[in-house]
């Protein structure tokens, strides 16, 4: 690997569990179960969705359809791509595709929590003082539980990782891993689906950023 290239970090599905039980385990300074099921949520969609930490941040309850399973997600609400006059269009992406999460179920658990409705606030993300988490307080979540539960987290250029290198865009390059290489449908899934998921501009832009996954 190049000097240039970038160094992804992400996490096998079997260190998901771990992550999870860590936002019910780990020490809260203001502790609720709805700011749990928050920081197992953040997780959860973040890996699940693929979603980049702005976007994860501007996700609201009002996008979500659980009844039918999907999210959909306004061009506003992604990232708007370097050197474009259009931003990209609304995007309709369907819940845990691959059944291994309960998304909709956590999501209708966090809904519903007192926590959550004490905000008063249409954003999935709040914190005690936002209606929105910040994106620095995010990534402190992500790499506490990570710390927390002590995962094993892998580089894409081999070198050993520390848990503590995990951050929410790695939860985005864990469901990458995953379709391109960890998984038991991988004869199915062709990098348009892994585009699709991820909403790069072109599938070009996903071959150049996991090749290093299909060269495994």
């Amino acid at each position: 690997m190049s000097k240039q290239e970038t160094v992804h970090r992400y996490i096998d599905l079997t260190q998901v569990d771990p992550l999870r039980d860590a936002a019910h385990d780990r020490p809260l300074r203001y502790d609720s179960l709805g700011r749990r099921l928050r920081d197992e949520l953040l997780i959860i969609l973040g890996i699940d969705l693929g979603l980049r930490a702005n976007e994860l941040r501007g996700l609201k309850q009002s996008m979500f359809r659980l009844s039918e399973g999907e999210v959909t997600i306004p061009g506003h609400a992604q990232k708007d791509y370097p050197n474009e006059n259009l931003s990209p269009g609304s995007v309709t992406m369907r819940l845990d595709p691959f059944g291994h999460f309960g998304t909709i179920r956590l999501l209708r658990s966090y809904f519903n929590s007192e926590w959550y409705q004490e905000r008063e606030s249409d954003y999935v993300f709040p914190s005690r003082q936002s209606d929105q988490m910040t994106t620095e307080s995010m990534r402190n979540v992500v790499e506490d539980l990570a710390v927390h539960a002590d995962i094993t987290v892998h580089r894409s250029d081999g070198e050993p990782a520390d848990p503590s290198e995990f951050h929410p865009h790695a939860l985005r390059h864990s469901l990458s891993n995953y379709m391109l290489g960890d998984s038991s449908d991988t004869e199915n899934i062709r990098l348009m689906d892994v585009r699709n998921r991820l909403r790069h501009r072109s599938v070009s832009t996903t071959e150049r950023v996991y090749d290093h996954f299909q060269r495994r």
